[in-house]
C-alpha cells in the first residue's frame, strides 16, 4: 500500500482554478490552495482565516501598515524591486484607506488648513451635511466663485430636502473624483523625477502609499477634533504636529525613493518636491470641490 501524498480534499486531484494536475495542497501552476473539507466551516474560517489576517504580526496587512507608518519610501521600494508577494498590493492597500476615510469622515470634520484664502489639505474635506447650502459654499468656495449661482438658486435650496439633495449630489462628484489625486501626484513625479523612475508605474505605487498613509495617518487628526473639549486649547499643536508629521513623511519619501544619500542637495530638493506636490494637491482639492458643488447647484 502506497502512502497518500495528495491533498486531501474532496475528491479533487486538479486544480480548479487552472486544471493543473495537483501534488500537493498548492497548485504549481497557479498558487490555488486545494479546498479542504474544513475549510467551509465557520470555526476555521475564524481560528484560521480571519485571526491570521487580524493578529499575526507577520500577516501581510500589518507587515504592509508597520512599514508604511515606520519607513517611508520604503514599501514603494520593496515594490519597485520585485518584493511584492510579502506585502498587500498599493491599490489594493488605497482601496483600503479610501473606505477607513470615507467612514470615518462621513461625520463631517475637516482635515484642511485655511491661510486666508488658501486652503492646503492633502486629503478630501468632508463637508458637513448639518450645514445649511449656503454655509456649505462658503466653507467650500474661497474665492467667491459661486456668489452669483447661489444667490440665483437661493429660493430653491431653503428646504431641507433640497438641503439633502444638495449635498448628496456634492459627495457623488466631489468625494470619488478627489481620489484621483493619486494620479495627478504620479504625473507631477513623474515630471520631476524622470531620470531616477523611468517607469510610471513606480511613480503611481509611491503615490498609492503616500496617499493611503495620508488617509490613514489622518484618522488620527480626526480623533483629536472629536476630542476637542478635553485637548482645549492643545487642539491646534497636536493638528499642528500632525500635518507637520505628515509633510515630513513624504520629504523623507522623496529623498529615500528617488535621490541618493548626501548631505544637503537631496534633502533641500525633497522638502521642494513636497511643498510642491502640497500645493498642486490643494489646488486640485479645491477645484474638485468647487465643480461639484457648481454641479450639484446646476441641478437644484
Amino acid at each position: 500500500m502506497h502512502a497518500n501524498t495528495g491533498p486531501e480534499v474532496i475528491g479533487v486531484e486538479r486544480c480548479v482554478s487552472c486544471g493543473a494536475s495537483l501534488s500537493g495542497p498548492y497548485c504549481a501552476r497557479c498558487g490555488e490552495r486545494a479546498l479542504e473539507p474544513e475549510a467551509l466551516t465557520l470555526r476555521h474560517f475564524l481560528v484560521h482565516t480571519v485571526a491570521h489576517e487580524l493578529l499575526h504580526v507577520d500577516g501581510a496587512l500589518w507587515r504592509t501598515l508597520r512599514l508604511l507608518f515606520v519607513r517611508p519610501g520604503r514599501l514603494s521600494l520593496e515594490y519597485a524591486a520585485g518584493r511584492r508577494r510579502p506585502y498587500i498590493n498599493p491599490f489594493r492597500l488605497l482601496l483600503i484607506a479610501i473606505v477607513v476615510y470615507a467612514l470615518t469622515a462621513s461625520s463631517g470634520h475637516v482635515s484642511t488648513w485655511n491661510f486666508g484664502p488658501v486652503t492646503v489639505s492633502m486629503a478630501p474635506a468632508a463637508v458637513r451635511r448639518s450645514l445649511s447650502v449656503e454655509a456649505s459654499i462658503e466653507q467650500i468656495d474661497q474665492y467667491g466663485l459661486l456668489r452669483q449661482q447661489l444667490a440665483a438658486k437661493k429660493a430653491a435650496l431653503a428646504s431641507d430636502a433640497a438641503r439633502e439633495q444638495f449635498h448628496d449630489r456634492l459627495d457623488a462628484f466631489a468625494q470619488p473624483v478627489s481620489f484621483a489625486n493619486v494620479l495627478l501626484l504620479a504625473g507631477a513625479l513623474h515630471l520631476c523625477f524622470r531620470r531616477q523612475r523611468r517607469r510610471f508605474l513606480e511613480h503611481a505605487a509611491f503615490s498609492m502609499h503616500f496617499v493611503s498613509f495620508v488617509l490613514l495617518s489622518s484618522l488620527t487628526l480626526m480623533l483629536a477634533i472629536r476630542l476637542r473639549f478635553w485637548l482645549g486649547g492643545y487642539l491646534f499643536l497636536v493638528m499642528a504636529l500632525i500635518s507637520l508629521w505628515q509633510f515630513a513623511y513624504l520629504a523623507i519619501g522623496v529623498r529615500r525613493f528617488y535621490l541618493q544619500a548626501g548631505r544637503w542637495g537631496p534633502r533641500l530638493l525633497s522638502v521642494a518636491a513636497a511643498m510642491l506636490i502640497y500645493v498642486l494637491n490643494s489646488v486640485f482639492m479645491t477645484a474638485v470641490q468647487v465643480a461639484g458643488a457648481a454641479i450639484a447647484l446646476a441641478l437644484a
